[in-house]
């Protein structure tokens, strides 16, 4: 038998049959993109300062790069359709997102007319939204959200009847809600809040029956009714957050959404009977803010699933035991409901001063005059420079909750959580290493965040006028200032009085990891003193992650002004000007060498005197 050939040599063989088929069947030249394209996106971002097209003299092709830059923060890319190998690729896809510097829209945008899906989210682009957008007519996916644009929504974009996903919340686009929106029939997802505009929500909204997420919010303006929610079959997100929703819920409403897991009809105006919810026993149900009156279904309290009713002052009930081990995910405070199964009387009564049912001042052996709060944070005590505890504030809240500390002197209350993860807020965050520069650092390391409202309540106070200081210092969303996409934005009341709109930390504080903080003088008069901090729905939502958003604040300390004696400060002494102590040291001088001369002239005229003495009675 003859020997089988080396190893090596089959090798060989075979690559060179690899070559010479290669040869006479070789691979196709890889598909160039549409020349009209290139030339577009060319012009976009050299226009937009972006590297293709700015300074490359010989520019790879688009279709091949696809990507110039790619992150969850900060991203350049392309998406191209290159089906038939004998034509040149189109430019399909656009992604933009994360650049603070882009200002405009260039014109040769709109001659990427194959374009399915445009996202410019996360920069800083400002004006009107040009109406060349009427162009790019095959638009599917459409996400300008989170800019600086303003005016009205464009005419010119009611013919994109292809439009599936249109996010464009955070912006100053004013106007009335666009009613040619229920024309875009494919919608699946669609979100606009954060912004100028006007109410009512259109009837014909009622056309979007492909709607699987919907979240309007922030509309001013004439009121609206629920005559726009239709058979949304595959609706499983919807947020109606400040809509100006007056009347009260549809009689048929779990037939007309019967896959509905998250509902936020928070800060409404929406009356009548939580029965109608109760097919979403086992949903996120956000509800606070509203007029819902009668009984609250005891199975709706659920330990796993957040339910908000806080606000609704005529709505009555019990709630039931808690679960061993358990406590319900419910926040009730501003209702009627009988909370005395779960919580002790002493909370009780201090609950009640929360409702505006009146405070028993009896309760209160004695009135308090300051509180301080280490908002996230272990209990501190700093007896140098502010001469106060601030009180332990770690508890969990959940998605919709409050907390009585032990002394019952504050309250902290939380409601909201993502409708996208359906997450809870993270609620307390700690950054231990975030170097801070301050002589406080442990009141700046650690935080309380929530993802719509944070109330703090300092009960028991002795009535007059306070000096309310919050500490904050942004810990979590880490960007340059100005520059990069990440910014909290959100709200400030005291007293049911606004203080702060689209509070920016990073920017007031001067970059991230800074403290900065704000004073307000607010009058108690029902012993009760009230700090409200809410999502104004601006700010990007997932930098850097999802949920990312919503207010933080570090650290709360109320306390009545210090009072001089006789109330009044005492008279300060006047600083002598340069001048004037340069003339009084001239004075001076002067002064103490005519006292010189008078001593010396008297000490001469008496030894003189001394002299003529002796001479005339030299034996005396």
């Amino acid at each position: 038998m003859a020997p089988s050939p080396p190893a090596p040599f089959l090798l060989l063989l075979a690559l060179s049959g690899l070559a010479v088929a290669a040869a006479q069947f070789p691979f196709p030249p890889p598909q160039l993109t549409n020349a009209s394209d290139a030339d577009a996106l060319r012009a976009v971002f050299k226009q937009w300062g972006l590297g293709y097209g700015a300074t490359a003299t010989t520019p790879e092709d688009p279709c091949l790069k696809k990507v110039w830059f790619g992150s969850l923060a900060r991203n350049a890319s392309i998406d191209c359709s290159c089906g038939d190998s004998t034509l040149p690729c189109r430019i399909t896809h656009l992604n933009v997102t994360g650049y603070r510097n882009l200002t405009d829209f260039p014109p040769a945008l709109f001659n990427l007319t194959e374009l399915v899906s445009l996202d410019l989210s996360n920069n800083n682009l400002s004006g009107q939204i040009p109406p060349g957008i009427a162009n790019l007519s095959k638009l599917e996916t459409w996400h300008f959200n989170n800019n600086q644009l303003n005016g009205p929504f464009p005419n010119g974009s009611s013919g994109l009847r292809s439009l599936q996903s249109l996010w464009m919340f955070d912006n100053y686009i004013e106007g009335t809600l666009p009613e040619f929106i229920a024309n875009f029939t494919n919608l699946t997802d669609l979100r606009i809040y954060g912004m100028k505009l006007q109410g009512p929500i259109p009837k014909k909204f009622s056309n979007l029956i492909n709607l699987e997420k919907l979240m309007l919010g922030d509309l001013d303006g004439r009121n609206s009714t629920f005559d726009f929610i239709a058979n949304w079959t595959n609706l499983s997100t919807l947020s109606l957050r400040k809509c100006g929703i007056t009347g009260e819920l549809p009689n048929m409403l779990s037939n007309l959404l019967p896959n509905l897991t998250y509902l936020d009809l928070g800060s409404n105006n929406i009356s009548g009977s939580l029965r109608l919810l109760l097919p979403y026993k086992n949903s996120s149900l956000y509800l606070g803010g509203n007029n819902f009156s009668g009984n609250l279904p005891s199975e709706m309290v659920q330990s796993s699933r957040p339910l908000d009713v806080s606000y609704n002052p005529l709505l009555i009930g019990i709630l039931p035991d808690n679960p061993a081990g358990q406590k319900w995910s419910i926040n009730y405070i501003g209702t009627s409901i009988d909370a005395s199964r779960t919580t002790n009387s002493e909370n009780l009564t201090l609950l009640n001063c929360l409702h505006m049912k009146g405070c028993d001042r009896t309760f209160y052996n004695n009135l308090i005059t300051s509180c301080a709060v280490n908002c996230g944070g272990k209990q501190t005590t700093y007896p140098d420079s502010l001469s106060n505890m601030f009180y332990d504030d770690t508890s969990d809240l959940g998605a919709s909750g409050f907390h009585v500390n032990s002394d019952r002197q504050w309250v902290v209350s939380n409601v909201g959580s993502d409708p996208l993860t359906l997450s809870n807020s993270p609620g307390v965050v700690n950054e231990s290493q975030v170097n801070l520069g301050t002589d406080l650092p442990e009141l700046y390391r650690t935080a309380r965040t929530s993802r719509s409202d944070l109330w703090y309540y300092v009960v028991g106070l002795s009535n007059g006028k306070y000096t309310v200081q919050l500490f904050f210092a942004e810990i979590v969303i880490e960007s340059e200032l100005n520059s990069g996409p990440g910014r909290r934005s959100f709200n400030i009341d005291i007293q049911d009085r606004n203080i702060k709109t689209d509070f920016d930390i990073t920017k007031e504080a001067g970059g991230f990891g800074r403290p900065t903080n704000i004073t307000h003088e607010a009058t108690v008069d029902n012993s009760v003193l009230k700090i409200h901090l809410y999502w104004n729905g601006r700010g990007p939502r997932a930098i850097p992650y999802e949920g990312a958003y919503g207010p933080l604040v570090s650290a709360i300390r109320v306390f009545l002004p210090e009072i001089p004696p006789n109330n009044s400060p005492p008279p300060a002494r006047p600083e002598a000007a340069p001048h004037d102590n340069k003339r009084r040291g001239v004075v001076a001088g002067i002064a103490a060498l005519c006292i010189a001369a008078a001593v010396i002239s008297s000490s001469v005229v008496y030894l003189w005197w001394k002299w003529v003495s002796l001479v005339k009675h030299p034996n005396t």
